[in-house]
């Protein structure tokens, strides 16, 4: 009984959340670390994890030019049509169908606002729009990546509409919403509050309050000028509708912030807002939340917990990207095989040749691990989602290329155009019987994910031989093999590091075959913890790493490091004696980092 009503709370939770988001949201800026990929990420955890029912995912239509009008000046919207303007507002150079593709999503996104609060108001529920969130955006002018600005035309056209009740914005990305407090620097009815960085405008304004906080911020600052400021605003302004910019991009590892702010310092501003609404304003006061910033592929994962926490009451930890693909793509993997050689038997249609490789013994060079003709690796990489995020990337045209080898194993290469000049994913893999026993595995012995258009970031300095940023990619491709391994009937998945960055990288999924190894791991861990993994590289290479008990440098060891997929070796991987045969490794080993740098 006490299950069932768990169940049936659940439910009824599920059933007051809204969601808008349409797909085309999925579309990359070159250049810009927007993650193409956000807002599909948040809205797979909320399915999946019953957080949202998908009769209430509403997919937005692009605002009408009418309602863009409201706020922006005809000559300003004009002047879009020149890549020049819109190259400028998004700090990179864009060719023409590059402006295009991006005025149409922004403008899409400005529909997904307008929905969003319409719907917020008619059903009193909150609604949650992925996407949105230009604050940037002024009526002449767009700056910031943000063209136009979606919370000011919706506000105004529910104005237009003949709702006169106060509207207050909040809006707590890192950096200032300069273009929302212009719009409505004149108009007491819509109350501006930003918490951010640095101020872009302090022109006046009839009704705006502006904190600006400086670089450097953590949590304590962050929320007690939260608590200090908000609560006084909406006891003063009573608002009939709160929008909610969430910005992610205060967190300590985005891409373009200067904030140390943890996950749980931005899940307790989240709350904090929605709880000081409820208590000041009523439980029922239309409440919508817009993305706002937030750069890198993790910056999904904030919005995420905010959104568990919003439907649930209690904190849920998104999954990282390998288990988001092994959750949304096991149950159709495994019937992938039947489901293409059901074909209707157009030209087209994937025979098992084409899929498999043909006869075992005729074709073997042919196939890929034994199973796979490039077809099929193609077909693969096309379910998981890998060649969606690279039409989202800009590579349109993406082309998969397989080297046999000699026997040593081989290589799969995808490139970005069909002229094979921009290598995005290099993997060379093949099947082995020695590294574990009783068992065979799936090695990777090399596996690079690129994107040869992007910028590396300032903020985070490129690890040891990289080239390029990477492409968000690695969890999808690693659970990939994951679902092939599955399938094929591999144990592993094993890779021997050959840094220790790549070993950090791998640590939540994998585990070193010696014990002995991962209690080097783990310590080599916890003397370099809070140290960037650029910065570690360099202390155990200058030979800053050091044994406590000697003095003497220490060097990684690069060792076999597993992804166990058989139930055989999860179990041998999380036992008693490996954990045993690992604590007494530990016990000795005290290993420090010496010249200023460490934990």
């Amino acid at each position: 009984m006490r299950r069932l009503l768990r169940r049936l709370r659940r439910q009824l939770a599920a059933a007051r959340l809204r969601v808008v988001y349409h797909e085309r949201y999925a579309f990359a800026i070159p250049g810009v670390p927007l993650d193409p990929s956000r807002g599909e990420h948040i809205l797979a955890f909320l399915l999946d994890r019953g957080l949202v029912r998908r009769r209430h995912v509403y997919r937005p239509r692009p605002a009408a030019l009418r309602n863009v009008l409201r706020v922006h000046t005809e000559a300003y919207v004009e002047s879009l049509q020149d890549r020049a303007v819109v190259s400028g507002i998004f700090g990179v150079e864009l060719d023409a169908d590059q402006a295009e593709q991006i005025l149409d999503v922004q403008r899409l996104a400005v529909g997904g606002t307008i929905y969003a609060m319409r719907h917020a108001l008619a059903s009193r529920h909150p609604v949650v729009h992925l996407g949105g969130g230009y604050h940037h955006a002024a009526a002449d002018r767009g700056l910031g990546f943000c063209a136009f600005n979606d919370v000011a035309i919706a506000v105004r056209r529910l104005q237009g509409k003949g709702f006169r009740r106060p509207v207050l914005i909040v809006d707590l990305d890192l950096h200032h919403g300069n273009g929302t407090r212009a719009v409505f620097a004149q108009d007491s009815t819509v109350h501006t509050y930003s918490i951010h960085n640095t101020s872009w405008d302090d022109a006046p304004a009839v009704a705006t309050t502006d904190v600006a906080l400086g670089g450097g911020v953590t949590d304590a600052a962050y929320l007690a000028a939260l608590r200090e400021t908000l609560p006084a605003v909406l006891a003063a302004h009573r608002p009939g509708l709160v929008v909610y910019v969430a910005g992610t991009d205060p967190a300590g590892d985005d891409l373009l912030g200067d904030w140390n702010v943890t996950a749980a310092g931005l899940l307790a501003r989240d709350r904090l807002v929605v709880d000081q609404v409820r208590a000041i304003c009523g439980p029922r006061t239309p409440l919508v939340v817009v993305l706002g910033g937030g750069y890198g592929h993790g910056a999904w994962r904030y919005s995420a917990r905010f959104l568990a926490w919003l439907v649930r009451g209690k904190a849920v930890e998104p999954p990282d990207d390998m288990e988001l693909t092994l959750r949304r793509h096991r149950s159709a993997f495994a019937g992938l095989d039947r489901a293409l050689l059901a074909g209707s038997g157009s030209e087209w249609a994937l025979t098992a040749d084409d899929l498999l490789g043909g006869d075992p013994g005729a074709r073997r060079e042919s196939r890929v691990l034994s199973r796979y003709a490039p077809q099929g690796v193609e077909l693969l990489l096309e379910h998981v989602g890998v060649f969606r995020r690279l039409r989202a990337l800009g590579y349109a045209d993406a082309v998969v290329d397989v080297d046999f080898g000699s026997g040593l194993g081989q290589t799969v290469r995808v490139f970005g155009e069909r002229e094979r000049q921009t290598l995005l994913i290099e993997m060379r893999l093949r099947r082995d019987r020695r590294l574990v026993a009783g068992g065979e595995v799936l090695f990777v012995e090399w596996l690079l994910l690129q994107n040869p258009r992007a910028r590396l970031s300032v903020r985070l300095p490129p690890l040891p031989g990289q080239q390029h940023p990477g492409l968000g990619l690695l969890g999808i491709v690693v659970g990939l093999l994951v679902l092939i391994c599955e399938k094929v009937g591999l144990e592993a998945i094993v890779d021997v590091p050959s840094q220790y960055y790549i070993a950090a990288v791998g640590h939540k999924h994998m585990r070193f075959l010696d014990p002995a190894a991962q209690a080097r791991f783990e310590a080599l861990a916890e003397a370099l913890a809070g140290v960037p993994l650029a910065e570690a590289e360099r202390a155990l290479a200058e030979g800053r790493v050091v044994d406590a008990a000697t003095g003497a440098a220490v060097a990684w060891e690069p060792a076999p490091m597993v992804i166990p997929v058989s139930e055989r070796l999860k179990e041998m991987l999380r036992g008693p004696a490996y954990e045993a045969a690992v604590r007494e490794a530990r016990a000795r080993l005290d290993l420090r980092v010496t010249g200023g740098s460490g934990g």
